[in-house]
């Protein structure tokens, strides 16, 4: 019986310490950033939940408009993502970088011409997006836009300079994925912008 008191106790104690020291321990991991591995901050969460205002709040509040997700997704990527212009619109003006990329080499406007989303497309270009930045695959804004078969993108795509003989990681121009997939409009588009 005087065993079981014994280690109670001390089971007791280690409980104490834990408990006194877990504050500090949460500041230092806070400190050191690690409590984003584990959760996303407000920002973040706001942009997930397409929440206009929320994003606003977080931003008035000091927190950039260049923050990531958990997982290293830019928020203007995740804004793209959920086809949410107005919230686009928000991050630009308040700094965003246009050509952040993802950890799949994702960037706002190679996802927005995948997309077929032209009003993001054309805002994202007007803001300086790079026109020939790859994203996932090695693939340009274009090569997503000939993958996705979304000929107005393409169309303003051309129009800000998009270099037509760019290949993804296969070695594939858009030309090349217009012609393998039949789309005749495509390639017509392509071929009179110069693409060989």
């Amino acid at each position: 019986m005087k065993s079981f008191k014994f280690v109670f106790s001390c089971l007791s104690l280690v409980s104490l310490i834990t408990v006194a020291a877990a504050p500090a321990l949460f500041t230092q991991a806070e400190a050191s950033g690690l409590t984003d591995i584990f959760s996303d901050k407000p920002i973040v969460v706001a942009v997930r939940k397409g929440s206009v205002e929320d994003t606003n709040a977080a931003l008035i509040d000091g927190t950039s408009a260049n923050s990531k997700s958990a997982d290293e997704m830019p928020i203007l990527v995740i804004a793209v993502a959920q086809d949410n212009f107005p919230l686009v619109k928000l991050l630009i003006e308040n700094g965003a970088r246009p050509d952040d990329k993802s950890k799949d080499e994702t960037t706002a406007l190679t996802l927005a011409a995948s997309n077929g989303n032209l009003e993001i497309v054309n805002y994202l270009l007007e803001h300086a997006a790079d026109v020939n930045e790859p994203g996932s695959l090695r693939e340009t804004a274009i090569i997503k836009a000939a993958r996705a078969h979304q000929n107005g993108v393409i169309k303003s795509l051309i129009a800000k300079g998009a270099n037509l003989q760019e290949t993804d990681a296969s070695g594939s121009t858009a030309l090349d994925i217009a012609q393998r997939a039949g789309w005749t409009d495509t390639v017509e588009l392509l071929k009179k912008a110069g693409a060989s």
